[in-house]
């Protein structure tokens, strides 16, 4: 996971390419290309921050026996369809 630190340094990196572009390209339709593409990118960035903060939030409050139980569930999972597979084909025929 993305730490704070690491989304608010690119955040800021875009926030100079950004800067950089505007100054590099003179008025027209290559500039609003530039400054479109470089807004959704800082927007994805805003919306990823936030999003890593809940669910930072979460895994700082989560228990080490849930998280157990998180991991043995996701574990066992796939062994118990298939054995339920094996047993509903055994039934059926």
């Amino acid at each position: 996971m993305a730490t704070p630190t690491v989304t608010g340094r690119e955040e800021a990196q875009l926030y100079e390419e950004l800067r950089r572009a505007i100054e590099e390209f003179e008025e027209g339709e290559q500039r609003q290309i530039i400054l479109n593409r470089m807004i959704k990118q800082l927007r994805f960035a805003n919306w990823r921050k936030d999003r890593m903060r809940k669910i930072d939030a979460y895994c700082q409050r989560i228990k080490p026996a849930t998280l157990w139980i998180i991991l043995a569930t996701g574990a066992l999972a796939p062994v118990l369809l298939f054995s339920m597979f094996i047993w509903v084909s055994l039934w059926v025929e």
